[in-house]
Order: C-alpha cells, then structure tokens, then sequence
C-alpha cells in the first residue's frame, strides 16, 4: 500500500508539473501574440511618422523655394526701382525744363488721392 501511495503522490507530483508548465507555455504564446500585436502597432505607427515627416520635408523644402522666389522677385523690383530713380536724377541733372517740372508743387487734389492711397496701406 505504501508503494502504491509512493506511485500515486508521483503521479500527481508528475501531473501538477505537467499542468504547470502547460500554464507557463499558454502565457508564453499569449505574451508571445501580443508583442507580435504590439510590434505590429510599432510599425504601423513609425510608418505613419514617416510619411508625415516627409509631408514635412515636401511642404519646407516648397516654402523655401517659395521664399527664395520672392526674395528674388523683391530684389528685381528693388533693382528696377534703383534703376528708375538713377535715370530720373540723370535726367534732372541733364534737362533744366524736367528738373523745373519736376520741382512744381503737387496740385492738392493730387495730392489728397496719395495721401489717402498711402492711408490705406
């Protein structure tokens, strides 16, 4: 009797390491599952991340080319402006009668409709 409750107490001491180690092997997978859901969410997400960082790079690398357009376009009409001002003060210093029109007073009628152009800047 006594080696059959030896054999028994084995048995169940067997039993309990199988059941056991069946638990540890179920928590495995499930843990194992969920890091391959997370590592899948992971990458979604660094996916995601790196289309908006290239939408971003797109959308700089345009306002830079945007900017530097206007800085070109700026620095044309300051050209031309310099241009303008240089031909009309060589002609004012070659022609007396542009230099005395030049130097007439505006009419106040004129002049209202700058100033109130200037007003509305």
């Amino acid at each position: 009797m006594g080696f059959a409750a030896a054999i028994v107490i084995v048995i169940l001491g067997l039993a309990t390491a199988a059941f056991y180690y069946r638990g540890n092997a179920i928590s495995a997978r499930a843990d194992a599952a969920q890091a391959r859901a997370d590592l899948a969410t992971a990458v979604a997400v660094n996916e995601a991340n790196e289309a908006a960082m290239a939408r971003l790079k797109a959308d700089n690398e345009r306002a830079d080319k945007l900017a530097a357009d206007l800085a070109d376009e700026i620095d044309a009409a300051n050209n031309s402006t310099l241009a303008v001002a240089k031909t009309l003060a060589d002609l004012r210093a070659k022609n007396a009668d542009v230099d005395s029109y030049l130097k007439q007073p505006v009419p106040s009628a004129l002049r209202s409709l700058y100033d109130s152009a200037k007003g509305a800047h």
